[in-house]
């Protein structure tokens, strides 16, 4: 099922006043893939991520999420679909913050409920159990009833995992998810996208945990500078990288 795109982008730029951020972006993601971002940081990355489900609105190109026209180039001007389809276009990715975004007054298991009852008018007695699985398979079950600030960074981030599974997505987007994590946490929240990765969940992970990275992925990308750089299977971008950016970077941190 590989060959249909999930997610299609063409020629996107986009510039913060006189910045410019993504300099003509194109890449597709098929169906099942799992595609890992790599680069320097201001290379753009969070930024395309955050154009793939509107947290930014593009300049010009052609964004498309399984097979729906998020937005689309006229003349050079991009145009965007009506505003309630392009909210059910964005519903079919979830996304994953490096800080967490919990919400502090709610129990784990509320957090993970909410945006179902709220969004889709999913009745509580139906979201129950399917929130109390999500946190199963996330290993947090027995945290269901405690509150955020009892938890430590990796369990908040699995939580947050979970929250956005509930929503059922066809795509998951995770923006440095570990960053702000110790050591031993990043693995238990590596591990869960792990686990998404071999029930076929598409998803797109920028990530500075090149190990993950080359074992998980299915297609590494390199960008720096707003620009795709090189693109390849994880083995041929860490052991033979050919661009001397890639080159340069890579010697940098691995």
């Amino acid at each position: 099922m590989m060959d249909m795109k999930m997610i299609e982008v063409q020629s996107v730029y986009k510039s913060f006043g006189s910045l410019a951020v993504l300099k003509g972006i194109s890449l597709d993601v098929a169906k099942a893939e799992v595609l890992a971002i790599i680069g320097p940081s201001g290379s753009g990355k969070s930024t395309l991520l955050r154009c793939l489900n509107r947290l930014e609105e593009i300049d010009k190109g052609t964004i498309k999420i399984a097979g729906q026209i998020l937005v689309s180039d006229v003349d050079g001007v991009s145009h965007y679909a009506p505003p309630a389809e392009a909210l059910a276009i964005c519903r079919q990715t979830g996304m994953i913050f490096q800080n967490f975004n919990l919400f502090p007054h709610m129990t784990v298991l509320q957090n993970v409920m909410e945006a179902p009852m709220t969004v889709k008018k999913v009745k509580k007695s139906e979201i129950l159990p399917e929130a109390e699985e999500l946190l199963r398979r996330v290993g947090l079950f027995e945290k269901r009833n405690n509150y955020p600030s009892q938890l430590s960074g990796g369990q908040k981030q699995r939580v947050a995992i979970a929250r956005a599974l509930a929503m059922k997505p066809d795509i998951m987007l995770f923006d440095e998810a570990t960053a702000s994590l110790d050591p031993e946490l990043t693995a238990e929240v590596l591990k869960v996208i792990g686990q998404l990765a071999e029930e076929h969940m598409t998803m797109i992970v920028v990530t500075h945990e090149m190990g993950f990275a080359r074992e998980v992925a299915h297609r590494v990308i390199f960008m720096d500078h707003g620009e795709i750089v090189e693109e390849g299977h994880p083995d041929q971008i860490f052991s033979q990288p050919k661009h001397p950016r890639t080159q340069a970077f890579l010697n940098s941190i691995l």
